[in-house]
């Protein structure tokens, strides 16, 4: 991969991590998989190097990200604990899981979550007004006291995150930025903010479950620890640093708006088709 194109590919994954609160997997895996092969690595291979390394990439462009919306107070950190103990539990019993059931039928309950969500970003952005959905914490029925369905709901959204996050390599954050939105209310702002959060520890997380738990494959280049080349997550995951400030800020300055909604209804659709077409 080129010293030009890594810093391309990492700016644009940056970007999306900070303005859409997603790890920059949807990014990283497809182009280190498209590169991995160029080098003469076969697809199985290539597939598992472009996962591992992706989740170590993406810990640089969540955590630049995060820390930003952490400075604007969009993260929900009641929220995001919720989420991020599914997350632990869910990130090595996953592939114990995935063993048993086979990855098709998870891709295929992922993407018909995804479409779903995807109707109602399109549903939001298309209205002539926004509608106004009161999230949990704003119901005075609820006197900021989270209900349990809420708890559940966050904690099996963590059991999904931490699958598919060692899975496929990516943070997660489609699903939370989708469910906390579509399924919780939760404003734009505060849902890609605390999703930023999270992506950034799935992205720890799987990194050391890539890392420690999976065999590194004999034509794997040096400095490749299980499946996660470290030299190029890093090389990937600089350029993401900056690439996830300037998103954070332009989401933070753009507010709640059409675009949003509309804009994130297409990257649903996209990662649908990634998951059960490719």
């Amino acid at each position: 991969m080129t010293f030009l194109l890594k810093i391309i590919f990492g700016l644009f994954a940056g970007f999306l991590s900070g303005f859409y609160g997603v790890g920059g997997g949807i990014v990283f895996v497809p182009v280190l998989l498209f590169f991995l092969m160029a080098q003469g690595y076969d697809s199985n291979v290539g597939m598992l190097l472009a996962t591992g390394t992706s989740l170590g990439a993406i810990i640089l462009s969540s955590g630049s990200s995060a820390s930003r919306h952490i400075r604007f107070k969009n993260v929900k950190f009641e929220t995001a604990i919720l989420i991020t103990v599914g997350v632990v539990l869910s990130s090595i019993a996953g592939v114990l899981i995935t063993n048993l059931i086979g990855g098709d039928p998870l891709r295929y309950l992922l993407g018909i979550f995804n479409i779903w969500a995807a109707m109602r970003m399109f549903k939001k952005g298309f209205t002539k007004k926004i509608p106004k959905e009161i999230p949990w914490h704003e119901d005075a029925r609820y006197a900021g006291r989270m209900p349990l369905k809420i708890k559940l709901f966050l904690f099996g959204l963590g059991i999904v995150v931490g699958i598919s996050s060692s899975m496929l390599g990516i943070g997660g954050g489609v699903f939370i930025v989708a469910g906390l939105i579509a399924v919780l209310h939760y404003k734009p702002l505060k849902a890609v903010g605390t999703s930023a959060f999270i992506a950034m520890l799935a992205g720890i997380i799987g990194s050391i479950f890539r890392m420690t738990l999976s065999n590194k494959p004999l034509e794997a280049p040096e400095m490749t620890y299980g499946t996660l080349i470290l030299p190029l997550a890093i090389a990937v995951g600089i350029p993401a640093i900056f690439g996830a400030q300037i998103g954070a800020y332009a989401h933070n300055k753009m507010g709640e708006s059409k675009f949003f909604y509309i804009s994130f209804g297409i990257i649903l659709i996209a990662v649908t088709f990634k998951l059960i077409f490719v």
